[in-house]
């Protein structure tokens, strides 16, 4: 793979740093947590998810309108399936979320060695646990009952203290690999030592995750300004579609707002995840074997 453009790991860097002076001013209380994630995963986040509809038509042939909704159809489908997993067995659901996210994530530095590419999906999703693990049940609880959402939280405290250890071996004893993706994952835990689990994420996934994502991705598909027009309409479909859920989470008797946006925002994230990240992993080998031809036909 290709290392990604320096400008990202700026932008993260930038990003992170004055999150961290604002919100050590600002303070935000959770509801306001919640309410300040919504328009950022929805504005910054949910597009880069939106482009997969492009990455299918650039993989396979989906000739016409009925190839198109045979594969939104099996997409919708497989988050359907996610969506009743959640609903019926909320703490396996959870702890393979969690897990499958921090596969997804690592992709992140598809660039860097196994170990880096390790150090990194287990930091995103365990850093925030082993920092404050406190808040981390306390969102897990809207998503899953006692006792897994504790027990996620200590999962993931551990994971984040081996990820952490190993990046402090690799920085100390392997100069070689004292690379970008080590100034990242540094800017990843210092992000999440300072912030609140939620804002971490906003950063994290707003500012790092989606941004790289969605130029690989714009690199490799030839009609991008199709491609950015369909996303930024599936995103607004999203959207409305998560304010629906809101709505509905919250009329029929659960007890707070904050509640109903959780469930919304994180369990609509897993659902999503699924499909896309298999259709990651196929464009990821798509896309490797497209610069693999490339460099063979100059050479």
């Amino acid at each position: 793979m290709t290392a990604p453009p320096i400008w990202q790991t700026w932008l993260f860097a930038i990003t992170a740093i004055a999150s961290i002076a604002v919100m050590t001013v600002l303070q935000p209380d959770v509801t306001v947590q919640i309410l300040l994630l919504v328009p950022f995963v929805a504005i910054f986040g949910l597009p880069h998810g939106a482009l997969d509809l492009p990455i299918a038509q650039a993989i396979w042939p989906l000739k016409g309108w009925q190839g198109t909704a045979r594969f939104a159809a099996f997409y919708l489908g497989l988050a359907g399936a996610v969506v009743l997993a959640w609903t019926y067995f909320p703490g396996f659901s959870l702890f393979a979320f969690l897990t499958y996210s921090a596969l997804h994530f690592a992709g992140d530095w598809d660039d860097a060695p196994v170990i880096l590419r390790w150090t990194g999906g287990a930091a995103t999703i365990g850093a925030p646990s082993l920092f404050h693990r406190d808040e981390v049940a306390t969102i897990f609880g809207y998503l899953a009952p006692m006792p897994p959402d504790n027990l996620a939280a200590t999962y993931l405290a551990c994971v984040g203290a081996v990820a952490l250890v190993v990046m402090l071996i690799i920085v100390l004893l392997k100069p070689a690999l004292r690379t970008r993706t080590i100034l990242e994952q540094i800017v990843l835990w210092v992000t999440a030592l300072c912030l609140s689990p939620l804002l971490y994420f906003i950063v994290y996934f707003c500012a790092l995750h989606s941004v790289r994502h969605m130029t690989l991705t714009l690199n490799w598909i030839d009609d991008r300004r199709t491609a950015v027009h369909l996303s930024i309409a599936l995103s607004v479909a999203t959207v409305l579609t998560g304010f629906a859920s809101v709505g509905i989470f919250h009329a029929v008797g659960l007890e707070t707002i904050e509640n109903a946006i959780s469930k919304t925002v994180f369990i609509g994230l897993a659902a999503l995840t699924v499909p896309h990240l298999i259709l990651v992993d196929r464009f990821r080998h798509s896309a490797a074997a497209n610069t693999l031809r490339q460099l063979e036909n100059t050479s």
